[in-house]
């Protein structure tokens, strides 16, 4: 079987992000996001998952690029005195060999991120990680140890094989195999280890090589020879040019993705090739 999760990133991030959002989910074919809960616009994000139940939405953790949820003086090695989080997947790392306390503020900013979420009554479907710092083993523990806790079976392995993307399309071919060698040894990594610990995960996370650039085209052809199993297309679209998105993702095409989202050529090509929507939360109610 087919099985296709089609997923929206950074929702709450901007008020273009989360038009988008709405109009992929109601007009199109997003079927899942994941919130940025402490994000400048999560409040709109929330409003919109309450009265939309189809849409699943899951906890978009945030360790990097962004504000902090906890107050600053409790996670004084993760944050800066204003709350800023690292910038970055490598400046995270590199705290970890100077910060000893790092693990435990770690924890303590993902414990307020995910109360905060279950505070709005939603329950997430999934856990992923923004700019994916769960590849990080230290990291990874401590996601797998709050989704067990509260009852989360799905998290992201961000997984995409290297032939198919490069068939599709071989644009920006030099990023995809940078990030390819990347991803093909951490993710894998994660994948195995989640498995292990009995974690439910995709087969395949399209949008890991070649973020913020899922065009119409690139996914006909990739759905066209989707195989069986699980996989999950990751997006980050917005339904118009807003500062802040074009500094923190630089280049990415985000109308570009919203039209796709919304492709009717696309809804008949899945519903022609068999290929069944659905989301994290559908997906754990059968087992």
């Amino acid at each position: 079987m087919k099985l296709l999760v089609v997923n929206a990133d950074d929702f709450g991030l901007d008020p273009a992000v989360n038009a988008a959002i709405a109009k992929a989910h109601t007009n199109g074919l997003l079927t899942s996001a994941s919130l940025l809960v402490a994000a400048p616009h999560a409040a709109a994000a929330i409003e919109f998952a309450r009265s939309h139940p189809n849409l699943g939405v899951g906890l978009h953790l945030c360790l990097v690029d962004g504000r902090a949820a906890a107050p600053p003086d409790k996670i004084p090695s993760l944050a800066t005195a204003d709350g800023q989080l690292p910038p970055s997947p490598f400046a995270l790392s590199a705290r970890f060999l100077s910060h000893p306390r790092l693990d435990a503020d770690i924890e303590t900013e993902l414990r307020t991120q995910i109360s905060r979420f279950t505070a709005t009554g939603l329950r997430p479907t999934h856990f992923d990680t923004h700019q994916h710092t769960h590849l990080h083993p230290r990291v990874l523990k401590i996601v797998m140890r709050l989704a067990r806790e509260h009852g989360v079976n799905f998290i992201r392995a961000p997984v995409e094989p290297l032939l198919p993307s490069i068939r599709c399309n071989q644009q920006r071919l030099p990023r995809k195999l940078v990030r390819w060698t990347i991803f093909a040894s951490l993710g894998s990594r994660t994948k195995r280890r989640l498995q292990r610990e009995n974690f439910r995960t995709v087969d395949r996370a399209v949008g890991v090589l070649d973020p913020g650039h899922l065009r119409e085209e690139f996914l006909a052809s990739y759905l066209r020879r989707l195989p069986d199993g699980l996989t999950e297309v990751f997006f980050h679209p917005a339904d118009r040019p807003a500062e802040p998105l074009v500094e923190m993702q630089r280049g990415y095409e985000h109308a570009a993705e919203l039209q796709a989202l919304c492709s009717p050529r696309l809804r008949q090509l899945i519903n022609d090739s068999g290929i069944r929507l659905t989301n994290f939360r559908e997906l754990a109610s059968i087992g």
